[in-house]
């Protein structure tokens, strides 16, 4: 019995330390962490401008914006892995996806103030203190969410905040604001375009230069060892 307690007690600790040993460096290259992508959360979000001009032509309302396009911008990546590959945009083999935490963020937001008269900028403090709010509990592993700030029909715009954290203690390990340019037929298109010209930047400039910053002596994990 005092062997098995033992036993457990170890592979508890070594959980607790690989869960938290994780720094910046460990996004990029091969490494033996997790990457889980967690979704765009969109709890935070402000419509700049009026709501009921978000759709143009489509009559829309706050309720509908969460209760329907909030999931349906989320399952949009699920459902089209090719062209939204979250893989690829780190340059990583594989990544998981649970999508379950932001989903209820997402249904549980608050309508009531999501009109803006000018485009928001949370700072890395108040990016924290949304990733610390996480409902994540026995998680490991390094976690990547979208954090949706702002969507601006008259611009045709949205901003997001690109962020890595500490699955287990939800420190935030990386995080950059982007401007994603919105094109597409109707609604759940037209806004799914501002988040895929985002993915398509961080694969094509955004990931290199931060690997060059952060890990420079890392290969690109999706480079071939032969």
């Amino acid at each position: 019995m005092i062997k098995k307690i033992l036993s457990i007690t170890s592979f508890v600790l070594g959980m607790a330390i690989a869960g938290q040993g994780q720094t910046v460096q460990d996004i990029f290259g091969k490494t033996n962490y997790t990457i889980t992508w967690y979704g765009i959360d969109y709890s935070h979000s402000k419509i700049v401008g009026s709501v009921a001009t978000f759709g143009g032509s489509t009559p829309i309302s706050a309720a509908d914006l969460r209760d329907n396009y909030y999931a349906a911008w989320n399952y949009l990546i699920l459902d089209e892995p090719d062209k939204f590959d979250i893989a690829k945009m780190i340059h990583h083999k594989t990544v998981e996806k649970d999508i379950s935490i932001t989903k209820k963020l997402n249904a549980a937001a608050h309508m009531d103030s999501i009109e803006v008269a000018a485009t928001p900028y949370y700072s890395p403090q108040e990016i924290q203190s949304f990733v610390s709010a996480y409902p994540i509990e026995n998680k490991t592993g390094i976690g990547l969410v979208f954090i949706t700030e702002s969507m601006n029909k008259l611009k045709s715009e949205a901003y997001y905040h690109v962020v890595f954290f500490n699955a287990t203690t939800k420190e935030v390990l990386l995080q950059e604001r982007f401007r994603g340019g919105a094109a597409g037929m109707r609604i759940r298109n037209y806004w799914a375009g501002s988040y895929f010209s985002v993915m398509e930047y961080v694969k094509d400039s955004s990931y290199s230069k931060w690997r060059k910053k952060y890990a420079p002596n890392t290969p690109d994990p999706t480079t071939p060892t032969w």
